[in-house]
């Protein structure tokens, strides 16, 4: 397995510059931006932690803007829920996702899950419905299996319209993760009202695995989960020491850059291909 060196000063410091550029982004530039397929969907798999295999991806954004390169969905999704747009957006990526995957999808495992990412701005949008149908439909082949991302990053106000709208959801062939569990807006009233199937443990905790980490609050998160009967998935794994932990704690799936990095289609396809497991040669972590 290839090893990614990141430069995590040096990218911040060049977000940090291109910041007040796509503060003042209008409206009209990110239409465009959608409308020409600027804004593309990536996706980065996460796997078995017990068999290595490959388990499911979960589609991303990038923005390839024509003059500064991949844009990161922290600095071009907060643009899209400010001019209202975030719907537009979900529904032309889950669109390029049919067409990246339906003719390729018997290539892949049996019963793949594939997470979307969903603002609360997507919430009871009609198309975002018919969207998620039109997408089982196309990958019905493999028995695909739909799991939606709800972010505690932002608040959402769960009112009765909201909960028939999520109860309508655990009624179809879609599961419903909490993303970002233990940070932002996150509590046990979420779990009571969304009733998910899945908690993603935030690469903040994941962090705190290694020689000098605290790991109470990760311990705690993993109890909760067990004693709720939610399937843990382990986001931000970055090193070997982390996987070992997660596996031995056994969280159910295991995502970050130490296995694969958030890839376009093609590379995804050759991944894929080569039966690539979660671990490099003679580690003998899965042996």
């Amino acid at each position: 397995m290839t090893t990614i060196k990141r430069h995590p000063t040096l990218l911040s410091g060049i977000r940090s510059l291109l910041t007040p550029y796509f503060y003042h982004v209008t409206a009209r530039t990110l239409i465009d931006a959608i409308a020409q397929h600027q804004i593309v969907p990536v996706y980065q798999p996460f796997y078995d932690s017990q068999t290595g295999l490959m388990a499911g991806i979960e589609v991303l954004a990038r923005w390839k803007h024509p003059l500064y390169g991949n844009v990161a969905p922290d600095t071009f999704i907060p643009l899209a829920e400010k001019h209202n747009l975030i719907a537009m957006l979900t529904h032309h990526l889950i669109l390029q996702v049919i067409t990246d995957l339906q003719h390729r999808i018997h290539l892949f495992p049996e019963g793949l899950y594939i997470s979307l990412n969903l603002s609360p701005s997507n919430c009871l949008d009609p198309r975002f419905e018919s969207d998620t149908v039109a997408l089982l439909q196309k990958l019905a082949t493999r028995h695909v299996q739909l799991i939606i991302e709800i972010t505690e990053k932002h608040p959402l106000h769960v009112t009765p319209q909201l909960s028939e709208w999520f109860a309508a959801l655990r009624r179809s062939p879609i599961s419903i993760a909490l993303d970002d569990f233990g940070t932002g807006y996150s509590n046990l009233a979420y779990i009571h009202a969304l009733d998910p199937e899945y908690i993603k443990i935030d690469r903040l905790f994941v962090s705190q695995i290694g020689e000098h980490g605290d790991l109470r609050l990760m311990e705690s998160l993993i109890e909760l989960a067990k004693k709720m009967h939610l399937r843990i998935i382990a986001e931000g794994v970055e090193t070997q020491h982390q996987a070992d932990y997660l596996r031995l704690n056994e969280c159910d799936f295991l995502q970050g850059y130490y296995f694969c990095r958030p890839v376009q289609a093609d590379e995804l396809v050759r991944i894929v291909n080569q039966g690539e497991r979660t671990t490099p040669p003679n580690t003998g972590w899965l042996q």
